[in-house]
This record gives structure tokens, C-alpha cells and sequence, in this order.
């Protein structure tokens, strides 16, 4: 099977050669290396150059700034459909030997006509790839679509798709999405297969110019929810509206684009129509909280879930 690795870069001079070494390092060697830079302006374009010269599978483009989540779909779009599979990079980690070819022994066991999504843990480390000491518990228990109305379980670096998802994505780009991963999780879990590896394979590297990070700590973690609920919410039912607008076949937009999306199961549908409902609908609020399919994997992050609805802050 054959891969195409899609990498966003942006400034990225600082740490990219590690990353680059480290996917050039893998044990699985049926992959080419598809780079987006968005517009930076330090010597990073230089360095993936030099690369590409030296490197034959891989190869590169300069954009405009977009944005992460905006670069990672422009290169969906300009994935080869030729490949088996699709794995997405960032610019600052550095992947374990046995990163694709574990992805790959996963997605193998699926028929590939379903859409799947492989990801996995991560090991955080610091600006000299030592691992941080982490209070916080990243237990994950399952992944479900309802999960994935509300929290996202995929960290971007660490995901592997089948053609099949990719195809389904790409058909039509969302106008908005909190981030990427969390889109791929959504797609994969409404519509196929979602496995999460509770192993790790990347040192995912935390410094001051992460587009974002982890939590690593409770403190982190509570001043993180203390400044959410200060500031103006809406993200969450934002990006289930869209959601279901790209997946709706009646809709305007997909009609003039000729896209013909899968159909959203009566049950999904129906988390998706509650949850929207109670943004201003008081009975619908209470629905969702009673609803076990609505869940966020840790239990303290589930009783903060549901305050959050009851005060419509989603």
C-alpha cells in the first residue's frame, strides 16, 4: 500500500529538518511527501527545497497564508488519488520509526470502500524533545459520532485516512471548522470507522509557537475552562451546522456543485438536530445533557460538558 504524507509548514525553520529526518527515517518507505508552505517569511521554503532536490518523493508549494486548518484542506484537495492512504505532518515533531508502518497494519484490516480514520496517542515533549511530566489523564474510552459533536480525539499529526475519506472530504470543503482533525473525526465517525491506538508513535513537541498545544497539567487545564466560559461561545453548534449543511443533499450549495454526499443516518441526524435545538431551546438543553450519546471521553470534562450546555456555551 501507498501513502502520501501532506505536511503544513509555516516559519517552521527552527525544528523542520527533525521532522523531515524523522519521516525520511521511517520504516515504511512507500510514501511520498506532499509540503504546503502558507507564506512563510524565515528560510523555512529554503530548507524544504533543499530537500526536495535531494529527495524525490518529495515535493512542494508556496501559498498564501490561510491558516492550519485552511492549508491542510488546500491540500486535500491536491492529494494524489492514486495513493492508498493519506497521513498528515506537522512541521515540529518528530515521528518514531514505526509511525506508518503501525497506521498502515491497522487500516489494512478495513475494506476500503469504508471511510476510516486511524490516530493515536502522542508524547509530549518539550523544545529538546524530553518528555514533559503530565498530570492530566488522556484516557480515551471510545469513539462515536456523538463524542465527536463535542470533542475532538484526533490530534491532526497523528492521523492516517483511507482513500475513502479523503474522497468524501474533499468532495466539498467546509466554510468553517474549529480544526481539521476534528472535521476528519467527525466525517469518519458519522460515516465509517474511527480507531484510536492508545500507543504512541510521535513526540509531539510543545513550545511557545504551537498552533496549539496539550494540557499537560490540572492547573493549565482549569484556567483553560475558566477563561472559556468567560468569553463568548458558539463554536461547537457553529461547526455541527455546518456539518450538516455540507452533508445535506438538498442543499443549495451542493446541488450547484453536483456533489451527491452520503446520507446521515436517522440516528446521527438526530444528535445533530437535538444539539443544534439546544442552543435556545431550554427542553431540547436537557435532552442532550440526558443523553448518553453525548459524551466527552474523561468524566470531569463530561460534568463540564454538561454545564456548558445548560448554559448554552457550547
Amino acid at each position: 500500500m501507498n501513502i502520501q504524507i501532506l505536511m503544513s509548514t509555516y516559519n517552521g525553520e527552527k525544528y523542520i529538518r527533525t521532522q523531515l529526518n524523522s519521516i525520511l527515517e521511517q520504516e515504511y518507505q512507500d510514501f511520498d511527501l506532499l509540503i504546503r508552505d502558507d507564506g512563510s517569511t524565515d528560510h523555512t521554503c529554503e530548507i524544504i527545497k533543499e530537500y526536495a532536490e535531494n529527495y524525490p518523493n518529495i515535493t512542494w508549494y508556496a501559498g498564501e497564508n490561510l491558516g492550519v486548518q485552511k492549508s491542510f484542506f488546500d491540500l486535500i484537495l491536491k492529494a494524489n488519488l492514486e495513493k492508498d492512504y493519506y497521513a498528515f505532518a506537522d512541521q515540529d515533531d518528530k515521528w518514531l520509526p514505526g509511525k506508518i508502518s503501525r497506521a498502515v497494519s491497522i487500516l489494512d484490516t478495513y475494506s476500503e470502500e469504508i471511510p476510516v480514520l486511524y490516530c493515536s496517542d502522542k508524547i509530549i515533549v518539550d523544545e529538546e524533545l524530553r518528555p514533559l511530566k503530565i498530570t492530566v489523564s488522556r484516557v480515551m474510552k471510545k469513539p462515536s459520532f456523538g463524542n465527536a459533536l463535542v470533542q475532538d480525539m484526533c490530534t491532526g499529526c497523528t492521523a492516517v485516512i483511507n482513500k475513502a475519506l479523503l474522497t468524501l472530504m474533499r468532495n466539498r470543503i467546509p466554510d468553517y471548522v474549529i480544526m481539521h482533525d476534528w472535521w476528519f473525526y467527525l466525517t469518519a465517525s458519522c460515516f465509517g470507522e474511527v480507531y484510536y491506538d492508545e500507543k504512541s508513535y510521535i513526540l509531539y513537541r510543545q513550545h511557545g509557537n504551537n498552533t496549539s498545544g496539550a494540557m499537560v497539567s490540572r492547573h493549565e487545564l482549569i484556567r483553560y475552562r475558566i477563561q472559556q466560559l468567560s468569553k463568548p461561545r458558539g463554536e461547537i453548534y457553529r461547526q455541527a451546522q455546518t456539518f450538516l449543511e455540507v452533508f445535506n443533499r438538498k442543499s443549495p450549495k451542493c446541488e450547484k456543485l453536483g456533489v451527491n454526499p452520503p446520507t446521515i443516518s436517522p440516528t446521527n441526524r438526530e444528535l445533530i438536530t437535538d444539539l443544534l435545538k439546544s442552543r435556545v431551546n431550554p427542553v431540547y438543553r436537557l435532552k442532550v445533557i440526558m443523553n448518553p450519546r453525548f459524551f466527552r471521553q474523561k468524566t470531569s470534562d463530561n460534568l463540564v460538558l454538561k454545564l456548558i450546555i445548560l448554559i448554552g456555551k457550547l
